[in-house]
């Protein structure tokens, strides 16, 4: 009787989190050891779907993710489905015409996606020796390298007319700015960044 009344006094904090199955208080205690009171013993998996709320909660996550992937099958199969019927019925001609205009169209799309990621790597560059944080290359525009450096251009204006805007507000406080540091374009650059933070 001495180690039942030992764990049930043991395991004060814990308790209430095992306290539903009453065949596991035997096994707390013994797999516990010295100081582990005051944590709530971890469950198993099965442990926890033994309790119907939990059983339930997982069974509606499950089907949940399962009509997901279901939805997304469906509309894959049609896709492909709705293509064979259209092959189906095309002459030996029509068919290489599609096939052709399906890889032209690959095409097109992978060249696009590569014009992009160059056109980026090549923004964040511009950006870096503008000075300009290089997060604003997400919001550049990647069409082609002229439509990129005019969004680049816009950019700066309205990055400049913020800062500018930010430095007239800090003048307005009455806080006179900072002393610029004469350490070059990097301490300028941190200077401005710590202004527009609000840091100054």
């Amino acid at each position: 009787m001495a180690p039942d009344e030992g764990a049930g006094t043991g395991g004060g904090a814990g308790a209430p989190v095992s306290g539903d199955d009453g065949a596991g208080n035997g096994d707390d205690a013994g797999g516990e050891g010295d100081g582990a009171g005051n944590e709530p013993e971890k469950k198993t998996f099965d442990e926890l779907m033994s309790d119907k709320d939990y059983q339930s909660e997982f069974d509606r996550r499950v089907q949940k993710a399962l009509e997901t992937q279901r939805s997304k099958l469906e509309v894959l199969y049609d896709e492909k489905a709705t293509e064979a019927e259209k092959l189906a019925k095309m002459t030996k001609e029509e068919k290489a015409e599609y096939m052709r205009q399906k890889q032209e169209k690959e095409l097109t799309k992978r060249e696009a996606e590569i014009t992009r990621r160059e056109l980026m790597a090549e923004a964040k560059n511009t950006l870096s020796e503008k000075k300009l944080p290089i997060d604003l290359a997400e919001v550049l525009n990647y069409t082609d390298a002229d439509s990129c450096n005019k969004s680049i251009t816009a950019v700066e204006k309205a990055f400049q007319e913020a800062v500018q805007a930010a430095v007239e507000e800090k003048l307005k406080g009455g806080t006179p700015p900072k002393k610029a540091p004469a350490g070059g374009d990097d301490d300028l650059a941190k200077q401005v960044e710590n202004l527009m933070m609000g840091n100054i």
